[in-house]
């Protein structure tokens, strides 16, 4: 996907920075409307947190987010839009493990159903308003069952700490789902082509390997400058970065947005991409291993779509972890496999959004300040984490600028 042409104009309606599944969504809906996009990106794909690697000639991997679920409405009509919605397949219900003592155990076992009942009466009228994930939990399961199933878990699903999280951020509820689509599902092929995509949609140009690092508005346009020394004019804009990325660029042009957008902080997810020679059989076919009280939150496994004499995995590591040998060599003890077994590798690194108790007041707050202008900000920092939230917070945005007709 190397894109090194010029590009074919300097002139658009919309220009989105950033070609994760938030900037995507937003390219199409305007696209949609007629508007003229450019999409820059500093990567040499487009995808974001979506990344997918082959496994040999016919499987996949995920370096990013894995599953999707048939309450994404907003996302399944983009997926739907492609035509990968066709592509969705079972996992055919592979559950997690959790590694304890060196040990794969099943979760049920890990638990103190004993602590569990004892707890139960304080689960009654419960609420999560203002308890972080760790008060909350820590009161309806008991703090030992917290701290040794549930945290990890959780910790795994975001692949951060989840201790500080405000706990109504946790498990949402989402309105409907489609009938007609599996409740849980992975897409043949991989979610990062499925996003991909997007970016050859008519009225949509996707500037890869493009990094901009300069947005100004002058008279009413918005200038933005890539690193490659390129002017872009664009009647509207839409920042579509990690929050400290975004803040970064920001600063010059708009400093008060960009203090807020500072407020936010991140973490570094290193995902590295395992392929075995090895179908290692002394390990039962599993949707994932949960990594307590280690650098690596989770490995996600490949398994709901095996490649014969082939095992691929997925390991998800603290940014604070060490360089990619010890990575490996961590992920082969963990699975018991044989360094010399593994027959391809891959790295890709994640900006993930730590949030905390008071994000909704912040986030009221952006999106007051927001509100008489047309540039947009969309991310994975601002209603949720996941493939859905970036989704809706895309359409949030355009409605507020383009309006809902």
């Amino acid at each position: 996907m190397r894109d090194l042409a010029p590009l074919p104009s300097t002139s658009y309606d919309l220009c989105v920075i950033g070609a994760g599944v938030s900037g995507l969504c937003l390219a199409r809906m305007a696209a949609a409307r007629g508007q003229r996009v450019l999409v820059l990106e500093q990567r040499p794909e487009a995808g974001g947190c979506l990344s997918t690697a082959p496994v040999a000639a016919t499987g996949w991997l995920e370096l990013g987010a894995h599953t999707c679920y048939n309450s994404y409405q907003r996302f399944l009509d983009v997926m739907e839009a492609t035509g990968f919605l066709a592509l969705a397949s079972s996992r055919k219900g592979l559950g997690f493990r959790m590694v304890e003592a060196g040990a794969v155990r099943s979760i049920p076992s890990c638990i103190n159903f004993w602590e569990a009942a004892l707890a139960l009466p304080r689960a009654l009228g419960a609420s999560k308003a203002g308890q972080t994930a760790e008060a909350y939990y820590s009161r309806i399961l008991g703090p030992k069952n917290w701290a040794r199933v549930l945290n990890p878990a959780l910790n795994a699903v975001a692949s951060q700490e989840t201790r500080g999280f405000p706990a109504d951020a946790l498990f949402k509820k989402r309105d409907g789902r489609r009938k007609d689509v599996i409740k849980s599902f992975a897409v043949r092929g991989g979610l990062g082509p499925a996003v991909q995509a997007l970016a050859g949609l008519p009225g949509i140009h996707c500037g890869l390997e493009r990094e901009a690092v300069a947005l100004t508005r002058t008279e009413g346009v918005y200038q933005v400058r890539t690193g490659r020394g390129e002017t872009i004019q664009a009647r509207r804009a839409a920042v579509a970065l990690p929050a400290d990325a975004a803040a970064a660029l920001l600063g010059p042009g708009f400093p008060d947005l960009a203090g807020m957008l500072a407020k936010i902080e991140t973490r570094t997810v290193k995902s590295l991409g395992l392929v075995f020679r090895d179908p290692l059989a002394h390990l039962p076919r599993m949707a994932g291993l949960i990594l307590p009280d280690s650098p690596c939150y989770s490995a996600v496994s490949g398994d709901a779509f095996p490649v014969p004499g082939r095992r691929a995995w997925t390991f998800h590591f603290d940014g604070s972890g060490g360089d990619e040998a010890e990575m490996v060599q961590l992920a082969c003890k963990v699975l018991g496999a044989a360094p010399e077994a593994v027959e391809s590798s891959f790295r890709r690194d994640h900006t993930m959004p730590s949030v905390a108790l008071g994000h909704g007041e912040w986030l009221a707050a952006l999106d007051a300040s927001l509100a008489a202008t047309d540039l947009m900000v969309v991310g994975n920092y601002l209603s949720g984490l996941s493939i859905e939230d970036c989704a809706g917070r895309a359409l949030h945005e355009f409605q507020r600028v383009f309006g809902r007709s």
